[in-house]
């Protein structure tokens, strides 16, 4: 039998064991650094952390963690929380767990002032979320994809040299490269200059109904500072002012290098600049190696558009390295605006949850 008890560092060794046991000792969520960042460093406050105890065995039998965000929801700062890194022992599985503790974590969650709760579930997480938790599905992320270099992609997904040679004729076409900067300069973001940030989302705050607020301590939390990670963000400045922000990283995604757009958005009307800004991080991905980039973006967005009239398509369904479903469950109606459960109203991207 098991029990709820709440998280203590005494434990930390046991769950990195217990991720070890179930991703691999590669896995970022398998590193102490990187835990204690990602759940302790946030600016918005500690993440919530439910264990499951056997008391006969002494030792720790599964975890349940939500990751505080904060929110505009309709112009009001709201707190919310993303469900991650869920864990259950191999030989604690089918013992409720994975529900218990969920019903346990949100509880305190409440007691925290948070109002909502959103899922971005693999395959096998999913039916609990929906079946034994209550969750609402509010829809699916398209995935979309850029080739930037044929050649490398084929030889790394195919292995194939021969064809790797015949997608060489269309590298010429497929590269990435930097048009006429419009007045627009491009700058690296750093943590002498993060504040710019500040005044960007002062001004695309109000873009979408609901968005993750995106100012300079969440960029350095999530993206200047996390452990194990190399981001590219960048801002584009026109008229001494920043309007637009994009942010990307290479990760290995089935044998290819992709250069994942974890975060794009710009101020209404800064289209031009917006685009001046992808070329310069497809081009920084690309010199970083990447054969193919890839973003979540959902589809009634002006982002969406600059994307796809930057090359990027939407990924068949059957291709997808997996779906990316989003999913909300309420947890105080009082303060929930009935608009969070319509997927039209959101801003959301790779950057709005952890793996990326």
């Amino acid at each position: 039998m098991w029990k709820a008890i709440k998280y203590d560092n005494r434990y930390l060794d046991e769950m990195l064991q217990m991720t070890v046991e179930q991703y691999g000792s590669e896995n970022d969520i398998a590193d102490r650094n990187f835990l204690m960042h990602e759940y302790f460093a946030n600016p918005v406050g500690d993440a919530v952390i439910s264990l499951a105890w056997d008391d006969t065995k002494m030792q720790i039998a599964g975890q349940y963690v939500i990751w505080p965000m904060q929110f505009m929801v309709e112009s009001n700062k709201i707190k919310c929380a993303h469900s991650l890194n869920t864990l259950t022992g191999k030989q604690y599985r089918g013992q409720g767990i994975f529900t218990g503790l969920a019903e346990e974590n949100y509880e305190t969650a409440c007691k925290k002032d948070i109002t909502f709760i959103y899922a971005t579930p693999n395959p096998n997480s999913y039916p609990g979320f929906i079946k034994k938790l209550s969750f609402t599905e509010l829809g699916r992320l398209p995935l979309l994809l850029r080739p930037l270099k044929p050649s490398q992609m084929v030889k790394e997904f195919l292995q194939f040299n021969l064809l790797s040679g015949l997608a060489g004729l269309f590298d010429g076409i497929f590269s990435a490269k930097m048009k006429n900067d419009d007045g627009v300069s491009i700058v690296d973001i750093n943590p002498d200059n993060v504040e710019l940030l500040d005044v960007l989302w002062e001004n695309v705050q109000d873009k979408y109904p609901i968005m993750n607020i995106r100012d300079s301590a969440y960029v350095k939390f999530r993206y200047l500072e996390m452990p194990r990670r190399e981001y590219h963000p960048v801002i584009a400045m026109k008229n001494g002012m920043p309007v637009a922000w994009a942010v990307g990283r290479i990760m290995e995604v089935a044998g290819m290098q992709c250069g994942m757009i974890a975060d794009f958005l710009f101020q209404s009307g800064e289209e031009a600049a917006a685009k001046i800004l992808l070329d310069k991080l497809l081009v920084k991905l690309q010199e970083n190696g990447a054969s193919v980039a890839g973003s979540l973006m959902l589809s009634h967005t002006e982002e969406a558009k600059i994307l796809k009239s930057k090359g990027f398509f939407k990924c068949p369904r059957k291709l997808e390295p997996q779906p990316f479903p989003l999913l909300v469950r309420i947890l105080d109606a009082t303060r929930a605006d009935k608009k969070i459960l319509q997927l039209s109203n959101w801003f959301f991207t790779m950057g709005d949850y952890d793996v990326i």
